[in-house]
């Protein structure tokens, strides 16, 4: 059965140099790989923004006085038509919270090109910190012992510190982007709870109470019960993007 092939080591750009020479410096720039990050993720707050939108959805929704309706249920107020005032407002407030889902619906869709800007950043720097690292650590064994006074030796003295800031830098980048994937990851989770199931059956119950479709009672106590899970996924939400 054959080995497995040992790791392609990384070429030494220092070969027959000396490092003095100018040769050394260029070198040293054409080895040395940028790291270009995704420029969509420097502008916005993609995980506030959804936290925002789907925290405002939620406390109007919950906030909603659903129980004026059973309140005004009796016979005089329908006699009256007193409970045709709060139904018109129960449809009117089911409407209105489509337009809020569908902002929330865009702060999603940025969130997800965000988490997958990050995804994307995050593998990259993984792909290119070897290289930096044999770079940094072969200019260091490359500058031992050299004469700091010559120019040449000093300025790449200079690049290599900003390469070992560089190299920090991107680790530091690499761990705070993993925490906001995962934040991110949570609430775009939340959302998927609040869009697929939680709110198509709070707008099916409301319509139906406000039309006086069907049982009233029975979708009034539905609407309490995805009120209370409402109120729970609003909590989760604002704790994730703290």
């Amino acid at each position: 059965m054959a080995d497995a092939a040992a790791p392609t080591a990384i070429a030494n750009p220092y070969d027959g140099l000396t490092p003095e020479g100018e040769a050394a410096i260029a070198a040293f720039d054409r080895a040395f790989q940028p790291f270009d990050p995704d420029q969509s993720l420097l502008t916005g707050t993609p995980a506030r923004s959804l936290s925002e939108s789907m925290d405002a959805l939620v406390v109007a929704m919950t906030h909603l006085d659903i129980d004026r309706v059973a309140r005004r249920n009796g016979w005089w107020h329908r006699f009256t038509g007193a409970d045709l005032e709060v139904r018109l407002e129960l449809e009117v407030a089911a409407h209105r919270f489509d337009a809020d889902m569908a902002r929330l619906a865009q702060a999603a869709a940025d969130g997800r090109r965000a988490l997958n800007g990050m995804k994307g950043d995050i593998e990259r720097l993984a792909a290119i910190a070897p290289a930096h690292e044999a770079l940094a650590e072969q200019t260091i064994r490359f500058l031992r012992g050299a004469n700091a006074q010559v120019p040449n030796v000093a300025r790449l003295q200079r690049r290599a510190a900003n390469l070992e800031t560089v190299i920090a830098s991107n680790r530091l980048a690499s761990a705070q982007m993993a925490i906001a994937t995962d934040c991110l990851s949570g609430l775009l989770d939340r959302y998927n709870d609040i869009e697929k199931r939680l709110f198509p059956v709070w707008r099916h119950h409301a319509l139906a109470v406000a039309q006086s479709v069907g049982n009233a009672d029975d979708s009034l106590e539905q609407i309490r019960t995805i009120r209370k899970r409402l109120a729970t996924t609003g909590e989760t939400s604002e704790k994730k993007a703290s």
